[in-house]
């Protein structure tokens, strides 16, 4: 084997399986709400069950509002390290598929103690402290631009399943919007769910977070690390063992940070590969075997190293100086006598201070 082996892994993307060093937790929505299409905001649901997305059959329109507190189940300072929406749909005109736009809202709003009549799906009379069409507060607070206030292109776009629960991919909008309400509280206002507003009879029906089915409740699934070091992922099976990587030290500018590998092939020919990125869903290299290092980013090989008897090495990072606040993901590539010729590490990864 030689090391073009090497080379090869540190270009290939895959599915990540998130360690113990990292943190994930679900967020329950704690507000939502359904805007009703209607010249005089006379229409809401603040305290239903139910939301809708799409267009009514009259037509109509019908948007979702969602909001999660981010800063109050997460610390502050932590980075975010991937992100899912999960929501169910209850069902779907047709039973058809329907593309959801995600945007991000621009200004706070109250949800409000209507709970609509029947199906919900023509919202109730407006009380006093709905959201509506027209109000963030009603019935003195007012949007800037009727049917919400938002952040012109979404975030992110996923399909809405004809029913049951629907989960996002970690999208790089919908992490750097949790990021974003981690690092600014004040300005979370959570977003507003769109669909193509030119068809109609599409309004989706989804779960609020008012619904007795905890497990129907829009959540988001957040991974995150709170810390200036820790790992990601596990490593592949290599002739020794799963090959492991932890990172140690101190990630003030200019220290040196060791990288401990444990369980390599012994004897064997291995390089660290950086980026600035981390990917967390891939396409597998082959069964139980991933890589988190960005496909179309920028990866920069560091320097190879030799694994000792025993399997183990301990290759170093100097912390750049005058960068704070950047994620470096690390992660090895050690040649093996495995059928692609050669194992990987599980990723380490660094928040320099």
């Amino acid at each position: 084997m030689t090391t073009r082996a090497l080379v090869i892994a540190a270009t290939l993307v895959a599915a990540v399986s998130p360690a113990s060093a990292q943190t994930t937790i679900t967020i329950t929505a704690d507000k939502d709400t359904t805007l009703y299409e209607s010249a005089t905001g006379a229409l809401a649901n603040g305290a239903g069950t139910r939301m809708f997305v799409g267009v009514t059959g009259q037509p109509s329109i019908r948007r979702c509002l969602v909001h999660f507190d981010v800063a109050g189940a997460i610390p502050a300072g932590a980075r975010i390290l991937s992100a899912r929406l999960e929501l169910n749909v209850q069902n779907s005109p047709g039973g058809g598929p329907a593309v959801a736009n995600v945007h991000r809202v621009t200004q706070d709003w109250a949800e409000g103690p209507t709970f609509a009549p029947a199906g919900q799906g023509v919202g109730g009379p407006v009380l006093n402290g709905d959201t509506t069409w027209l109000h963030t507060n009603y019935p003195t607070q007012l949007w800037t631009n009727v049917g919400g206030d938002f952040v012109t292109a979404p975030s992110f776009s996923f399909t809405l399943a004809p029913a049951g629960s629907v989960t996002t991919s970690p999208f790089p909008g919908l992490i750097a919007d949790v990021q974003t309400w981690l690092d600014n509280p004040s300005g979370n206002f959570g977003w507003v769910l769109k669909s193509d507003e030119s068809l109609i009879s599409t309004a989706t029906v989804i779960s609020a977070h008012e619904t007795s089915n905890t497990s129907e409740q829009p959540r988001l699934i957040v991974n995150y690390l709170d810390a200036p070091i820790g790992s990601w992922g596990t490593g592949c099976p290599a002739t020794t063992g799963v090959i492991n990587l932890t990172p140690t030290g101190s990630t003030v500018g200019g220290s040196t940070i060791a990288l401990d590998y444990s369980n390599a092939p012994p004897n064997s020919l291995g390089a660290t590969f950086f980026s600035l990125e981390l990917v967390p869903v891939g396409v597998e290299v082959f069964p139980s075997c991933s890589v988190y290092l960005p496909l179309a980013g920028v990866i920069i090989a560091g320097d190879a190293f030799v694994t000792s008897p025993s399997g183990v090495a301990s290759p170093s990072l100097t912390v750049p100086a005058g960068f704070p606040g950047y994620l470096i993901v690390a992660q090895g590539a050690v040649l093996d006598s495995t059928p692609v010729g050669f194992a990987l590490s599980n990723a380490g990864l660094l928040i320099t201070q």
